[in-house]
């Protein structure tokens, strides 16, 4: 009997020690190459079997590996794939990040596919690229970063939106901005603010997005059809990865101050100049110094007294993780960024939650959610559109206030005069402007915005391969503009104060639903997506101006007034519009080496009429994956490409941009002697349509030394017609403004596109990365209206140096071309119609335009005898941008650049203005003595054409080419052996700069301008703008 039981026991040990023989555990830990850092979610799986687990948020993974199964594969999104042979039962696995996109993911906002598969243009952004940056909104922080798209900050105004083109000008009257996508939701854009700038896109954290993929060509962006012409931003917020909660804080704090400013005179140096001018044109002297109460020389720098060192700081903090049935991403975000300019300040506070769920294998439902509240402070800064005349505009005032004029009396008071001008001093000659010191005390500007962004979705997988989606998507933005204009001085003493407040309403409501099927036939690979959408927009927006101050105690809209006003041009409107929409998309492979691609779009808008409110919009491609087949395989170049991809695209793609009720003949309702009544105020057209793109491009991507170098070179070509313009019209008609919107337009925009990067050096303790991106645009216009005629681009209302003309390109600089200064006598010499020498004498009689040889010639006409002289629309940009780490340091540089325009410096005739205003020192080479050679004419008091203050002149107009070093950032991130005891997973502090420095033939204090904005008409305006931003920020990334 024991025996028998012994023979029992001996057989179950040798059959567990079988079964133990057969598999073996093991464990390891799989970390990040270039720091150590844990890497949570890597595909660990035995080679050669299905058998697979993943790395828990600590890196970790554990896997039984059967008898005779000697190796592991790990797999990470990013990383270059490792084969690893077992060597004993606990590994410790290193990846290392490559450069190659293969696995990148192009995200179009309805699906998503391989970047290798992919065979239209686009461009991934991620979030390492735009994190941390010292900017209000993430538009700011894509200069230099993808080919194809170019980006120009107008000026220091905080969250002042950024001029944003893809590819180039893609409309005339309507916006060339493109559309932007986040998390599926199409989101508000442009400016809804008053002085105090609001973008936005400000709403958005930038800290919250994981990528920003930007469709280029139709084959990209045909699925968005109407909305698609200017290109298709699409921002992938982020979400919780597969392991234990992450918590993360970033926060930094900086200065900033004005970039480049203009030199100007002093008093002793403006009290000489002018009285010099005074003489030159036979007045008796009108400047002279002043001296306080204890003898001192008045030398008022108003520099200084509208600006200042900005302090700023910015903290984010994120809690995610994510379970194989949830995944979480929680965010917050409080940013209080304060500008150079006084008064002008960015404050926004912001709540982020994604969540995904699966309720079962084949259902998930999720949510994307931002609440944020953002209020803008700011003076009247007069670097708006629209704001470059303003006279209590304070980019201006330090320029034209007198320096030998303090702004505060002996007793403290404000410095000045009954009419609410600066104060005379010891000056005879009056100043118009105000003090600026009174403006930046009394006038208040706040325009703040509550944004809610998000979406709620459901997926359900039919059958394999087939799922259908369904979601609906929200973006409610309320902003609330408040301004008040004192009643002693500035834009408010005319009408004794005014306030003004005004509060609109824009709401958006999207319903997608998307059935997509992805099936795999042997070689034959098909992703096909069908769907249907439907959104509505309403926008009303109500506002109160009230005048009069009765109680000087009060300074908001609450105080006591005398009068007021509420009607359309105080901001009351009401208006709505809705999109219906069909749409398709397939992609196909064989064999992963032919591709092709195809999409159409049927969008029904209602602000065209019946016979025009449906449009029909595709695109296809098709592409050839070389590096697939064999023969190339199995080549030298085989050896050398990891992939080399042709493609090819074309599609017509759409701009509706127009009114919601453009087609329409419109009556408005108003007042008659206290009477109701109507008035014909737009007269529509039946006929008007979508404006179109035809867009075409043919590219080449590919990958070098396993990855060292990727490449993608692309030419595009962008034929956009039905431009929709206002057409001239017979005055005996009666139509108001003697024009009616139509399709009567058309123009190109044309270039190369490269992106290159390189992984220069790949060691253990040291690597160094570049990327280079560059684009040329060639723009031309090829029809008008009725006649091609010319259209004038004019800054605030009051200075045309742009036209827009057939056979140039959009928005060219036009002005008096002028021909240096006369040695003879200091005056200005223009070139007029004919060719010939005309020159201008301020004080000359019988008349002031000459010709060379005294005899009288005709006024110069700034319409008559312009002329272009250049196009304002850069011909290549980019960016340069280095990544250098060094064991546990990291180095960033960032370059943009951009050339081939020309910029009118119109803040030059500004400055050299012979009128009482103070000039730059660049005067001070004036003409004095027949026979000198000069650029500066010979200074005579009231004399505001030779330098372009009255009609614009080619000696404002300048090289706008320039190199800037836009950022620089060094960063320690400290060792896990340091921080892990303390709770914490990483730790990284750094420094960075922005605005460092810039190479420029440009005299202004930054090429990077634009004082018309987002125009279309006349881009490439210097007027009375304040200058860019230099900011230095220290920061800290900890995760726990």
């Amino acid at each position: 009997m024991n025996q028998k039981i012994l023979y029992l026991v001996w057989v179950i040990v040798l059959v567990c020690t079988q079964a133990y023989a057969q598999t073996r555990k093991i464990t390891g830990h799989v970390t990040d190459t270039s720091d150590g850092s844990p890497l949570p979610g890597v595909s660990v799986s035995i080679k050669g079997t299905t058998i697979g687990t993943q790395t828990d948020g600590n890196g970790d993974f554990s896997i039984n590996v059967p008898a005779g199964k000697q190796s592991l594969t790990f797999n990470f999104i990013g990383y270059t794939p490792q084969t690893v042979t077992i060597t004993s039962n606990k590994l410790s696995v290193s990846l290392s990040a490559t450069a190659s996109q293969l696995s990148e993911v192009v995200i179009s906002g309805y699906s998503r596919i391989s970047k290798k598969d992919y065979t239209g243009s686009a461009v991934k952004v991620t979030s390492a690229q735009i994190a941390n940056k010292p900017v209000q909104s993430f538009d700011q922080a894509l200069a230099g970063q993808a080919a194809g798209v170019n980006i120009i900050q107008p000026n220091g105004v905080l969250n002042n939106p950024p001029v944003f083109r893809i590819r180039g000008f893609n409309s005339i009257s309507l916006s060339s901005y493109p559309l932007i996508i986040v998390d599926g939701v199409p989101v508000f854009t442009g400016s809804t603010g008053n002085s105090a700038s609001n973008n936005p896109l400000g709403d958005i954290n930038p800290n919250d997005i994981e990528s920003v993929d930007i469709l280029k060509d139709a084959s990209a962006t045909a699925i968005y059809g109407s909305r698609a012409a200017n290109g298709v931003v699409v921002i992938t917020t982020k979400k919780g990865k597969l392991g234990k909660t992450q918590v993360n804080y970033d926060g930094w704090v900086g200065i900033n101050k004005a970039f480049n400013l203009p030199k100007l005179l002093n008093a002793d140096q403006y009290v000489e100049l002018k009285n010099e001018a005074r003489a030159n044109a036979g007045l008796a002297p009108g400047f002279a110094i002043q001296k306080d109460a204890n003898g001192n020389e008045i030398n008022t720098d108003w520099y200084k007294i509208v600006y200042q060192t900005g302090l700023s700081h910015n903290h984010n903090m994120n809690v995610s993780g994510a379970t194989e049935k949830t995944s979480y991403f929680v965010s917050t975000g409080y940013s209080n960024q304060e500008s150079f300019i006084k008064t002008n300040s960015f404050e926004r506070k912001i709540f982020r939650g994604n969540l995904d769920h699966h309720l079962s294998k084949a259902i998930t439902i999720g949510t994307n959610f931002s609440y944020s509240s953002t209020l803008n402070k700011g003076p009247n800064s007069g670097s708006l559109p629209g704001q470059a005349y303003n006279t209590g505009g304070l980019a201006r005032l330090p320029l034209v206030l007198n320096p030998n004029v303090a702004p505060r009396n002996p007793d403290g008071s404000y410095n000045i005069t009954s009419t609410g001008t600066l104060g005379l001093g010891a000056n005879t000659i009056a100043n118009n402007y105000p003090n600026a010191l009174v403006l930046l005390d009394l006038d208040k500007y706040t325009s703040s915005n509550t944004n809610v962004i998000g979406n709620l979705y459901g997926e359900w997988q039919l059958v394999t391969g087939l799922k259908f989606k369904t979601q609906y998507s929200i973006n409610k933005l309320n902003t609330a503009n408040t301004s008040f204009q004192n009643p002693i001085a500035g834009d408010g003493q005319s009408s004794n104060g005014l306030a003004l407040n005004t509060f609109q309403e824009y709401n958006r409501r999207d319903w997608t639903n998307t059935l997509n099927y992805i099936v795999d036939l042997g070689k034959n690979h098909i992703n096909a997506l069908a769907g249907y959408e439907e959104y509505h927009t309403t926008n009303l927006g109500t506002g109160t101006q009230r005048t009069n101050l009765g109680d000087s105690y009060f300074n908001n809209f609450q105080g006591n007034f005398l009068n007021v006003l509420s009607d359309a041009t105080t901001g009351n409107f009401q208006s709505e519009n809705g999109f219906r929409s069909f749409f398709g998309t397939a992609n196909y492979d064989f064999d992963k080496k032919y591709l092709l691609s195809g999409t159409f779009r049927r969008d029904g808008f209602s602000g065209l009429s019946a016979n025009n409110k449906y449009g029909n919009f595709g695109g296809g491609s098709i592409g050839w994956n070389i590096a697939e087949e064999g023969f190339f395989k199995s080549s030298k170049l085989g050896r050398i490409f990891e992939d080399l991809k042709l493609k090819g695209s074309y599609g017509v793609v759409g701009n509706v941009g127009v009114g919601d009720f453009a087609s329409l003949s419109l009556y408005n309702s108003g007042l008659y002697g206290g009477a109701a009544t109507v008035y014909f105020n737009q007269a529509g057209n039946s006929n008007l349509k979508w404006e179109t793109s035809k867009k075409s491009d043919v590219g080449l991507s590919f990958g070098l030394f396993k990855g060292r170098i990727q490449a993608e070179l692309d030419y595009y070509n962008n034929s956009i017609n039905n431009l929709i313009l206002n057409a001239p019209q017979s005055p005996s008609r009666g139509i108001p403004g003697n024009t009616i919107a139509a399709n009567v337009g058309s123009m190109y925009n044309r270039g190369f596109e490269l992106n290159i990067t390189s992984r220069n050096i790949v060691k253990t303790n040291f690597s160094w990365t570049t990327n280079f991106n560059i684009s040329t645009l060639s723009n031309k216009v090829t029809a008008l209206a009725q006649g091609n005629s010319d259209i004038y681009g004019v800054t605030s209302s009051l200075e045309t140096a742009s036209v827009t003309r057939v056979g140039y390109t959009l928005g060219s600089i036009f002005v008096v071309p002028v021909d240096g200064v006369n040695p003879a006598n200091g005056q200005r010499i223009f070139i007029n119609r004919f060719g010939k020498q005309v020159q201008y004498n301020q004080v000359g009689t019988p008349s002031k335009w000459t010709y060379l040889d005294g005899t009288a010639a005709t006024a110069i006409d700034g319409t008559l005898d312009g002329r272009i002289v250049g196009r304002s629309i850069p011909t290549y940009y980019g960016g340069l941008n280095n990544t250098v780490a060094y064991k546990n340091f990291d180095l960033n540089i960032g370059i943009t650049f951009s050339g081939g325009n020309k910029i009118y410096n119109g803040t030059q005739a500004t400055l050299r203005d012979q009128r009482f205003w103070n000039n730059e020192t660049g005067i001070l080479r004036r003409w004095t003595t027949p026979g000198q050679v000069t650029d500066i004419p010979k200074v005579v008091y009231g004399d505001n054409y030779s330098n372009g203050s009255a009609i614009p002149n080619s000696s404002n107009v300048q090289n706008g080419a320039y190199a800037k070093l836009k950022n620089v950032a060094l960063g320690y991130k400290f060792p896990s052996r340091l921080v892990n005891g303390a709770g914490i997973s990483s730790l990284r502090i750094y420094v960075q700069a922005t605005n460092l420095a810039v190479v420029t033939g440009y005299k202004g204090s930054d090429p990077e301008v634009s004082s018309n904005g987002n125009s279309n008409l006349a881009p490439g305006i210097d007027r009375n703008t304040v200058p860019s931003s230099r900011i230095f920020t220290f920061g800290l990334n900890v995760g726990f």
